[in-house]
């Protein structure tokens, strides 16, 4: 399970986003009527709605007909358009341009791509959104100058909201299904984070034996076999052999493991193959249980990803990626990732899923050298610690993590900066609150 993990088998059958980038006013917007007793027309500028679904059918079981059936409707919905993302688009006033296209590989929909500038964004949001769990708003006024200057307009905050309204997007099945599966997920991390702490605390006690242990546990989580139990110190014989000692027949660069090692080694690999089953679509299911935690608990329809007009001031709810500002989803996967550091630090797991694909500089066929590597990039994580909790300290945790922001907030300056605000301080305010 580790290495299909490893093959890049976390994706979701169906992945959703949302691309909000916003402009400012053109030059025409804000010109003078002819008649100057008329004020310019007050406009908040343009915002561009980009969505785009993609549907990874590697993902999915030979033989679960429920899955296939979801994937089948979601396409004929999104080649025919009545599928949800077409509603919301149909509901925007007036689209300045438009425009939409999709990928295929052979005759099967990968990739649906939709989008939409329009004007007025703070009404288009808000129409855009309707029928949703969040409520959007745009507020955009003038700040004051320093020293007037007449050459150019003053710049603009712009302050983008989304307010929580309360309810969910699954239906009462599917919340009774994750909190079962969050149950059983709890018990699976408390029990994973016991078997890391047991290898932990043997590496603490025998340093030496570090390196073996680490190369030998990536090495099995990439899918190769475990070495023999090999004692490194032979036991003493009670007569001398006069023949020359044999060299060990092992292959090169393969890891020597004693007897515990090898038990601490497969049984965290044991214990962190339950976890994984969060991304996997159960026979008689189209959700994997990843999946439905997002309907249950995210009250955004996708991952919404902000690129504002100016540098950023505040941000709540939203962490910087990229060149824009992203709400990150809220999943059981993602509420895991979060308790690194909390129980054990640091993760192999997780290690392992992030850095999935990552040569670290060595040939393409040459894995030994990417698991040599991949251990001296883990040791440089830190400290090992573990303290691991139980199960329901666990489930408190993950379920803390699982709610939502009531209030979500971004903030810039359009225009470039204003010179009533520091930039050093509006850049350091603006990271210490960029939180979940």
């Amino acid at each position: 399970m580790l290495a299909m993990a490893l093959a890049g088998c976390t994706d979701d059958p169906v992945a959703e986003s949302l691309h909000l980038e916003f402009y400012p006013p053109s030059a025409e917007d804000t010109q003078p009527a002819e008649d100057e007793s008329v004020p310019p027309p007050e406009t908040t500028g343009y915002v561009r709605l980009e969505a785009k679904v993609s549907i990874h059918r590697h993902t999915v079981p030979e033989g679960n007909a429920p899955i296939e059936r979801r994937l089948n409707d979601r396409t004929e919905a999104l080649m025919n358009g009545y599928d949800v993302w077409h509603l919301r688009f149909d509901r925007l006033y007036e689209a300045l341009a438009d425009g939409a296209e999709w990928e295929r590989a052979g005759r099967e929909l990968t990739s649906y791509r939709r989008w939409a500038l329009v004007g007025n964004p703070d009404a288009e949001l808000r129409e855009f959104f309707a029928n949703t769990a969040i409520r959007p708003s745009l507020a955009v006024w003038d700040n004051e100058r320093r020293e007037p200057d007449d050459r150019r307009p003053p710049p603009r905050t712009v302050s983008l909201e989304f307010v929580f309204d309360g309810g969910t997007q699954a239906t009462a099945g599917e919340s009774h299904t994750v909190e079962r599966g969050l149950r059983g997920f709890a018990v699976d991390a408390a029990r994973y984070h016991r078997r890391v702490a047991a290898l932990w605390r043997y590496m603490d006690e025998n340093p030496g034996r570090r390196f073996e242990c680490l190369r030998a546990l990536f090495a099995a989580a990439r899918g190769e076999e475990l070495p023999e139990s090999t004692l490194v110190a032979p036991p003493r014989e009670l007569a001398p052999n006069t023949a020359p000692p044999a060299a060990p027949e092992r292959p090169r660069d393969r890891p020597v493991l004693r007897d515990l090692e090898l038990e601490l080694v497969e049984r965290l690999l044991e214990a962190g193959e339950p976890l994984l089953e969060i991304f996997e679509v159960p026979d008689d299911d189209a959700f994997t249980l990843r999946e439905l935690s997002r309907r249950v608990f995210d009250p955004f329809p996708a991952v919404i990803t902000v690129l504002p007009d100016g540098p950023v001031t505040e941000a709540v709810g939203f962490a910087e990626s990229g060149d824009g500002w992203t709400i990150p989803s809220l999943d059981l996967w993602r509420a895991f990732r979060s308790l690194e550091g909390r129980f054990v630090s640091p993760d192999p797991l997780l290690f392992l899923l992030d850095t999935d694909g990552n040569d670290f500089g060595c040939d393409e066929q040459d894995d030994a050298c990417k698991d040599r590597e991949r251990v001296f990039a883990f040791l440089e994580r830190g400290a090992f610690d573990a303290r691991p909790g139980s199960s329901m300290v666990i489930r408190r945790a993950l379920e803390t993590e699982l709610q939502p922001h009531d209030l979500y907030r971004l903030t810039w300056i359009r225009g470039g900066t204003d010179e009533s605000i520091d930039d050093g301080d509006a850049e350091e305010g603006s990271r210490e609150t960029a939180r979940r």
